[in-house]
Formats: structure tokens, sequence, C-alpha cells
């Protein structure tokens, strides 16, 4: 159970999927519309509500079981047979995508087996087999993002589910070479293990809301062109903290295995919290430099939504160490209740905001629902970890909090500068089409200069 080993396996992995998704959107960004991305975005959209709102036995859960398990010299295999059954008995509950259009029913079975490959490689992530999940994931990222190009140039997104379903399978047969399996549930452990993870399915459905509201609210408001917009910056985006969260993958397992063994929980999260602020800092700082050019030479129908990604890669990335805090609370098996909290604060502002602002800013009033869902989670996870004692405040773990805060205040500053260059995007005629509202141009120009302040 090597966590640096295992860290650098999912970093090569996401590094891989990020490679291939650039040019999967890319080729689609130039010989597709939004639209189609918008459509591929609803795809997305509903793997995550599978997996937020079909899991209640909770995915960290399952991880820190079988670690617990595996750590201590106990059976685990009650728990791999438990949870497989269980996203296979619960698959049925798809079939009220029939009520949609025709490719949201067709992904179906595609669903089914992502929820299947999602218990798997949690369950293989907890036993230490890093190698073999990270190899699966290299063989669904040639499917997703690789050969699923193909559907790009047909325009066909039923294609598209077909090569992600074909993928999925692979990647299930794969898994499963390396796990137990007979279709059996563990009334006792099904029962445990959702009395204790409660708390963190709540915030996994919570959790959705806050992470896709902005989305579903653009959808709703703005229509799948500028979902689509969206979509694709929020994705490019998302790709500095990914691979920083990949870089951590590890940490679950792995804190839980030497917590057993008797580690100290404050010192591994403290070395983490530092580890981690000296690679998001930079990584932030530098995607919010070369973003407006990213997209601007690569996916010039997207320059409206350059604002909105570069305050999300500043945000999401800057705010990374302090969101893993999450992991060893969930290491611990304390007090799982603060997740309820931070999740419901969470979906709260985002929905709320998105609401507000969407209509008088367009996407980049989603954008700083999703930014100031960052702090407030980041701040929320800081507290409870300290107050749980998983956490301590010394002088390190202050200088590294300091040097966040001097990092938000010195971009604040800078993009006062970058972004007036980008005022004319929330001008008429787009803010008087989405809300006929003169004063929006303005509040749009303030927001954009007061954002980070």
């Amino acid at each position: 159970m090597n966590p640096l080993s295992g860290a650098l396996k999912f970093l090569s992995t996401t590094i891989f999927n990020s490679v291939l998704g650039l040019v999967f959107f890319l080729i689609a960004g130039h010989f597709t519309t939004p639209s189609f991305v918008g459509e591929v975005a609803i795809i997305q959209l509903m793997e995550t509500i599978t997996g937020s709102f079909f899991s209640i036995l909770p995915y960290q859960l399952i991880t820190r079981e079988v670690s617990h398990h595996y750590a201590s010299s106990q059976g685990y295999n009650k728990i791999i047979y438990t949870s497989l059954s269980y996203s296979l008995l619960i698959s049925p509950l798809l079939l009220f995508l029939l009520f949609f259009p025709s490719y949201l029913w067709m992904s179906i079975p595609y669903f089914i087996l992502y929820l299947f490959t999602n218990y798997q490689g949690q369950l293989l992530t907890g036993l230490g087999k890093f190698t073999e999940v990270n190899v699966g994931n290299a063989l669904f990222t040639i499917s997703r993002w690789g050969l699923s190009i193909v559907a790009i140039f047909y325009h066909n997104v039923e294609l598209l589910i077909l090569v992600w379903t074909l993928g999925a399978l692979i990647k299930a047969i794969y898994y499963q070479l390396y796990l137990p399996f007979k279709f059996f549930i563990d009334k006792s452990i099904f029962k445990e293990i959702v009395k204790v993870g409660f708390p963190i399915y709540l915030t996994g459905v919570v959790y959705f809301i806050s992470a896709q509201g902005d989305r579903v609210v653009t959808a709703f408001l703005l229509g799948s062109y500028y979902l689509g917009i969206y979509q694709l910056v929020a994705l490019a985006a998302l790709v500095p903290s990914m691979l920083i969260s990949s870089f951590s993958s590890s940490l679950l397992p792995s804190s839980t295995y030497y917590y057993v063994k008797g580690k100290d929980i404050k010192e591994m999260s403290s070395i983490s919290f530092r580890i981690v602020t000296l690679i998001s800092l930079p990584m932030a700082i530098l995607g919010y430099a070369i973003s407006p050019l990213f997209i601007s030479k690569l996916f010039p129908q997207y320059v409206l939504g350059i604002p909105a990604m570069q305050l999300l890669i500043l945000s999401l990335t800057s705010t990374m160490p302090l969101q893993l805090l999450s992991t060893f609370m969930i290491s611990a098996k304390k007090n799982y209740r603060p997740f309820i909290i931070v999740g419901v604060i969470s979906a709260l502002e985002v929905v709320g905001l998105s609401y507000y602002l969407i209509p008088r800013i367009g996407i980049f009033g989603a954008a700083i629902a999703q930014a100031l869902n960052a702090i407030i989670t980041s701040l929320l996870y800081l507290y409870f970890s300290y107050l749980q004692g998983i956490f301590k405040l010394e002088r390190r773990e202050i200088a590294s909090l300091a040097l966040i805060g001097l990092s938000f205040l010195t971009l604040s500053v800078v993009n006062n500068f970058i972004h007036l260059r980008y005022l004319h995007l929330l001008s008429p005629p787009y803010l008087t089409s989405t809300l006929g509202c003169k004063g929006c141009y303005i509040l749009g120009k303030m927001l954009i200069t007061t954002s980070l302040l």
C-alpha cells in the first residue's frame, strides 16, 4: 500500500484521460456545434446522477471498509459480494430514462456498467491494486475519448453511446479478473454501511446539486447551446484540480491502512495538506494565465467562456488542499454528519446564486456560483477537520493557509487588468437577448472586476 507510487499511477492515467479528452473536444469544437457538445454534457450529467443517487453504499466508505479489513487481516469478500450485487440489483431503476429522449434511454446499459465499474474500482483501490485500477481506466479512456471521435464526424450521439458502452464493458470484464464475485448480499454488512455511511450518501446526492446545479440551471435558462460552451470551459477548468485529485486518489486507502497500523492521522493530513498546497497554487496561477490563449486559439467558438474558465481554474485548483481534508475525515471514521451540513450549504448556494446570476450575466454567473461554493466548502472542511482533531493548525499549516489567501489577493489585482480585455463578451446584444437589461451589462463588469476581491 504505497501512497506515492499509487499517486503517480493515478496521475498518469488522469493526464492520459485529459490529453485524449482535449483531442476529442478539440475535434468536436471544430466539426460540430456547441449543441452537440451539450448533448454529450447531458450524458455526462446523467453519469453523475447515477453515481450520486444510486450509491446507497457510498463509494468512499466501501474503499475505507475494504482497506480497514485488509489492514487488519480480516476477510473482505463479503464486502465485495455485497457492493457488486447491490449495484446490479439497483440498476433496473434506470428504466425511468425510457421517458426521456432516445439517446438517453439508449444509454441505460452504459449507466448500469458505469455504476458497476465504479464499485469495482473502489474495491480494487481499497485493496491497494492501484495498477489494475489505472489499467482499467486507461482502457476505458481509449474508448471514451479516442474511438468515439468517429461519432463526431457522423454527428451521431447514438454511435458515441455505443462506443462508450463497449468500452465500459471491457473495463468491467478486466476489473472482474482481480475480484471474487458471487451474487450475494450480506444483510449485516449492507445495513451497517448504509447506516454509518448515510451522511456521506446524502452528501453525495446534495453534492450533485452543488457540483452540477450550475449546469442544470444553465441548460434550463439558456439552452443546450450555452450549456455546450459552459460545459467545455468547465471541463477544461477542471483539468488542474483533476490532476491534483488523481495524485491524491491513493490517500483514502493508504491513510486508512496506516491509521489502522497506528500512524497519526493529524501528521498524515498535515503533510498531505502542505504538499498539495505547493502543487496546487502554481497550477492555479499557470492555468489562470494561459486559459485565454488556450480557448481563443483552439476553441474560437467558445471564447465567450474565457472569463468563466479563468475564475473556475483559480477557485477550484487553489482550494484543493482544503477539499482533500474530507478524505481524512472519512479515514478516521468519526462523525460523518458534518458532510451533510457542508452538502446542504453547498447546494443551496450554487442553485440559489446560479438562478440569480445566470439570467443577468449568463454563464459567468454560473462560474461565480461554483467558485464561491469552492471557497465555502473548503472553509467548512477546514473547520470540521480541526474540530474533530483530524487536522492541526500549527506554524507550517498556518503559513500554507496564508499562502493560499495571498495568492487569491494577488490574482484579484491581476484580474482587474486581464478581464478588462473580455468585457465586450458580456456586452449587448448577448445580455439584452438574455434579459433585456442594460443594467446587467454594468453589473457584469462590476462582478468580473471584483469577483475575487
